[in-house]
């Protein structure tokens, strides 16, 4: 028996311009999830595509019981907290289990000393788990700004840190810790350039994004 991939907890961080974003969408896109949900807090076009742009969370419950999805909860800004809907966003994708989870701006809805609940449960021990004797996982990407804004649960369990330029010094000195890197090098790394570290791997690596689409780049 062939055991499936395991399921991996992927942070983006960079300052604004720098292509965290644009990095994600690569990544799914190379993944090519079969049961993604995606939490879009501000209804970005560079994630579209990725999924379905569901309004409510009913309906997004209903609609991630089926055996193959892609589905973007689009935040309602008007409606209930921020806090109470990325809640109930976890708690689909808790009891949906099997899928691929990417919450866009995370710092909106963690904090440094914070992790709400049922998020923090999906990344402490979604990587392995049971309901009702039904094996299940939760492959976790998330993208923000600045890693000191982000709950320490999300960073202790990443698997692969990718980090855009930190304009800030303090934020440049804790990445290049994590990376092991020089953090001047990551207050000077151009726009869509990059370092990422592998939880598996001893050493960092470098890229540039590159888009084969002859559309604008996203910038975020």
């Amino acid at each position: 028996m062939v055991n499936p991939p395991k399921a991996l907890t992927v942070g983006a961080f960079g300052a604004r311009g720098t292509g965290k974003t644009a990095w994600i969408v690569q990544y799914l896109e190379k993944l090519k999830p079969k049961r993604l949900l995606i939490w879009d807090y501000k209804d970005d076009p560079p994630i579209e595509h990725l999924g379905r742009a569901v309004y409510t969370l009913p309906e997004l419950a209903r609609l991630a019981q089926a055996p193959t999805f892609r589905l973007r909860y689009v935040v309602d800004h008007s409606g209930p907290s921020i806090h109470e809907q990325f809640e109930r966003f976890c708690m689909v994708a808790w009891f949906a289990g099997n899928l691929d989870m990417y919450v866009a701006e995370l710092p909106e809805v963690t904090k440094a000393n914070k992790a709400p609940p049922t998020w923090r449960r999906c990344v402490n021990v979604g990587r392995s788990y049971r309901l009702g004797g039904m094996p299940k996982s939760l492959g976790i990407l998330a993208d923000g700004q600045r890693m000191a804004e982000i709950d320490k649960s999300f960073i202790s369990n990443l698997d692969i840190v990718h980090s855009g330029r930190l304009n800030d010094l303090a934020d440049a000195k804790r990445m290049a810790n994590t990376l092991g890197v020089k953090y001047s090098e990551i207050l000077a790394l151009p726009d869509l350039h990059y370092i990422e570290k592998r939880a598996d791997t001893p050493q960092a690596t470098r890229g540039i994004l590159k888009f084969t689409k002859k559309i604008a780049a996203p910038r975020r």
